[in-house]
């Protein structure tokens, strides 16, 4: 039987993402009543598309964030994914689907390097992944060697660029697959409430016979696993990689803002992956929006430090608020 704070947490998630909605929803109407072109399907497309890269980001973070920690590489291991296998694709024209399984083991064995950091080391997560953040980073620019990548088969950017039908692209596609498929394996697998359970509470679920360090090793080694196929997706949005790839756009603060504002508690245990989806495509859309309005780009950066800070303060504000209301209706039966 689910209990009555759990069934709280659960409201609260679905009115954040209820209101992220409507203000989505705002978002649009008054940027299309300003300038009309904001609503064509061309720039619907973009907006979309633009978000599946931090969609990527996000649910890994996702990942991390339920059993209450944090990963800051994931734009380094982004990077090198995107480099290593736009070098291939580039050099050695690597198809599509092989570029896939590659990115995703390149993001796998950095993953593992966070995972043995924090859950058999116990290094805490912010340190052992800034750590890592500087250590990854340094890497791409010795896989790089000073050249970049510029010229992938057309096959990448066909997928990455081009509508299904319009409005709709088909990176959209594999982003939904993706949030469906991680939803599932959050709420129906062992592992996936195992994740949960070790964020609301690690010392019950260590009593419950909950393999808590394994929960947090495997949790890493998704994050990796996402941020490597966001390299991936980086690639067939862009068709080239950079040695800074990753980190000129601020993609650790872009993957951790979609997640906290799309519900995902940073002290773990609550959130979702359709949570993280609708936090990426809230912060496109903003970005968007932002660019219509004439707002300097060297402003954008500020806009999603206050977006986090306001997602942060809901957050706390909402769940104080249902915790006294789920008290007072305790002591009320009682």
């Amino acid at each position: 039987m689910v209990s009555q704070g759990r069934l709280a947490s659960r409201n609260i998630w679905r009115r954040r993402e209820l209101l992220l909605v409507v203000a989505m929803a705002a978002i649009v109407v008054a940027s299309t009543l300003a300038h009309p072109y904001f609503w064509s399907s061309r720039n619907i497309s973009f907006i979309l598309a633009d978000s599946m890269v931090v969609t990527f980001l996000a649910l890994g973070e996702t990942f991390v964030m339920l059993a209450r920690g944090i990963d800051l590489s994931v734009a380094p291991i982004l990077g090198l994914s995107a480099v290593i296998v736009g070098f291939r694709a580039q050099d050695h024209g690597l198809g599509l689907v092989p570029a896939v399984f590659l990115g995703a083991a390149v993001g796998i064995v950095l993953g593992v390097g966070n995972a043995l950091l924090v859950s058999i080391v116990g290094l805490p997560p912010i340190i052992a992944t800034l750590g890592t953040l500087s250590v990854y980073g340094g890497l791409q620019f010795v896989v790089t060697g000073g050249r970049q990548v510029d010229h992938v088969p057309t096959t990448y950017t066909n997928v990455g660029t081009r509508d299904f039908f319009k409005g709709v692209p088909y990176v959209l596609l594999i982003g939904l697959a993706a949030v469906v498929i991680t939803a599932g394996v959050l709420r129906h697998t062992p592992f996936g409430r195992s994740v949960y359970a070790v964020g609301d509470d690690v010392e019950a679920a260590y009593r419950a016979g909950i393999p808590v360090r394994r929960t947090l090793f495997l949790s890493y080694v998704v994050c990796g696993f996402f941020a490597g196929l966001a390299g991936v997706v980086y690639l067939m949005r862009t068709g080239s990689a950079v040695a800074t790839t990753g980190t000129d756009t601020n993609s650790n603060l872009l993957a951790i803002a979609a997640a906290l504002i799309g519900g995902t508690a940073l002290t773990g245990g609550r959130g979702g992956a359709f949570g993280g989806l609708l936090g990426a495509v809230f912060l496109s859309l903003t970005l968007t929006a932002m660019v219509f309005a004439r707002i300097q780009p060297v402003w954008q950066p500020a806009g999603v430090g206050v977006l986090i800070l306001l997602a942060v303060v809901f957050d706390r504000r909402t769940r104080r608020g249902a915790v006294t209301r789920w008290r007072r209706k305790a002591q009320t039966q009682s």
